[in-house]
C-alpha cells in the first residue's frame, strides 16, 4: 500500500496477513460516498416533488410500472447505504481518535 506513513495504521490482524488502512484513501471514499448519497437524496427529493405535481390520477398509472419499482428498491437500498454510511464514518473516527497523529474524517 503506498502513503507515508503517519497516514497508515495497522488494525487488529483479522485474516493472515493483517490489515493495512490507508487514512487518506479511506477519507477519499467516504466523500466520495457521501458526494453520490447527496446528489441520489437530491434527485429522490425531486421524483417526489414531481409525483406531487403529477396528481393522483396520474401518479397511478406511473406507480403500476416496473420503473417505479425499480426506483422504490433503489430508495430503500440507499437509506440502507445511508446508515452503513454513517457507520464507517464512526468507525474512522474511532479509529482516528486512537491515532493521535491521524485527524479524524470531515463530516459534511
Amino acid at each position: 500500500m503506498t502513503g507515508s506513513p503517519d497516514m497508515q495504521s495497522t488494525l487488529p490482524d483479522t485474516s493472515p496477513k493483517g490489515t493495512t488502512l490507508n487514512w487518506a484513501t479511506a477519507e477519499d471514499a467516504y466523500h466520495l460516498i457521501n458526494g453520490l448519497l447527496t446528489q441520489v437524496t437530491a434527485a429522490n427529493d425531486l421524483v417526489a416533488l414531481m409525483a406531487t405535481l403529477l396528481g393522483e390520477s396520474h401518479l397511478r398509472h406511473v406507480v403500476e410500472t416496473p420503473q417505479w419499482a425499480a426506483y422504490q428498491t433503489a430508495r430503500r437500498q440507499m437509506e440502507q447505504l445511508q446508515a452503513d454510511l454513517e457507520k464507517f464514518s464512526a468507525t474512522l473516527q474511532r479509529l482516528a481518535a486512537d491515532r493521535p497523529d491521524v485527524a479524524p474524517p470531515d463530516e459534511e
